[in-house]
C-alpha cells in the first residue's frame, strides 16, 4: 500500500481529522498529504515548521528540567480555535513525523495510537 494510501486510510478512519500527512521535521517539508481539501504547499509546510518548532522547544524543556535523561517526548498537541494538531515523530531520530489537523482534541487523541503506529510501519522512509 503506498504512503499515500495509508495517509488516506488514517485520516478517513477518525471522524473529524481534516488532514494527515507525512513530512521531514529536519527539512521542514511535507511530503504526502491527505485531505478531503486542497491545500497549498505552503501551508502543509507550516504545519511542518510549526511541528518543528514544538519539538524543539519540547526537548529544551526536558533538558532543562530535572529528568534530563529521560527520552525525547515524541508527541505533541497544538490546540487553536476550532482545531487540534497532532504531531508525531519517529523515535530513531529520523525526523520522520505524522502530523494531523482535526476538529477538536478528542478525535486527535483517537488518532494518536493508529498515527504511531503507521509511523512505526514506515519505518524512516516514505513509500
Amino acid at each position: 500500500m503506498t504512503l499515500a494510501c495509508q495517509l488516506d486510510t488514517l485520516r478517513q478512519g477518525a471522524d473529524g481529522c481534516r488532514l494527515a500527512a507525512f513530512g521531514d521535521l529536519g527539512a521542514s517539508i511535507v511530503l504526502r498529504s491527505s485531505s478531503a481539501a486542497s491545500h497549498p504547499q505552503e501551508y502543509l509546510d507550516a504545519l511542518c515548521q510549526q511541528a518543528r518548532r514544538g519539538f524543539l522547544m519540547l526537548d529544551a524543556a526536558v533538558q532543562a528540567g530535572p529528568e534530563a535523561a529521560a527520552p525525547p517526548a515524541d508527541e505533541i498537541l497544538m490546540l487553536a480555535p476550532g482545531e487540534a494538531r497532532l504531531c508525531i515523530r519517529a523515535p530513531d531520530g529520523s525526523g520522520d513525523a505524522l502530523l494531523c489537523v482535526c476538529s477538536d482534541a478528542g478525535t486527535a487523541a483517537r488518532l494518536a495510537a493508529p498515527a504511531r503506529a503507521l509511523l512505526a510501519r514506515l519505518g524512516g522512509g516514505a513509500g
